[in-house]
């Protein structure tokens, strides 16, 4: 008896991968990249909002140390880049690497990244079951 084809979100799962199932998980990254995006700059807004300056000093919050950076900011952090920081990094450090890993993500790693930060999608990436 021939195995019935596993169809999701109107696509037919083959192996190999066909060009709709590709297509459909870069419009899905292109997704979540953004989504994680907002949630970054959202979280480094509320954490600045949150500090009160010294009139006199004149860093600016990028430039502050991360050990500085809020809780959800470290876990957006630790999700995309599965390890930590420590002293001697400034938040604009980390934005920066954040912002490569981002760039550099597989579909399987941001499929695992919205996983570990309770995304909810849409449409869900195919073919990693």
């Amino acid at each position: 008896m021939k195995k019935v084809a596993k169809v999701e979100y109107g696509i037919t799962i083959t192996k190999p991968w066909s060009k709709e199932m590709y297509a459909h998980n870069e419009e899905v990254a292109e997704n979540v990249k953004s989504i994680l995006d907002v949630m970054w700059r959202e979280a480094v807004d509320r954490c600045e909002d949150s500090r009160e300056f010294d009139e006199e000093d004149d860093r600016e919050f990028l430039d502050m140390d991360w050990s500085d950076a809020s809780p959800e900011m470290v876990d957006i952090q630790k999700a995309i880049t599965c390890y930590g920081f420590g002293c001697g990094y400034s938040i604009y450090d980390v934005m920066g690497q954040i912002e490569l890993e981002l760039d550099r993500s597989a579909s399987f790693r941001l499929k695992e990244i919205a996983e570990e930060l309770d995304i909810v999608l849409e449409k869900g990436f195919i073919g990693f079951n």
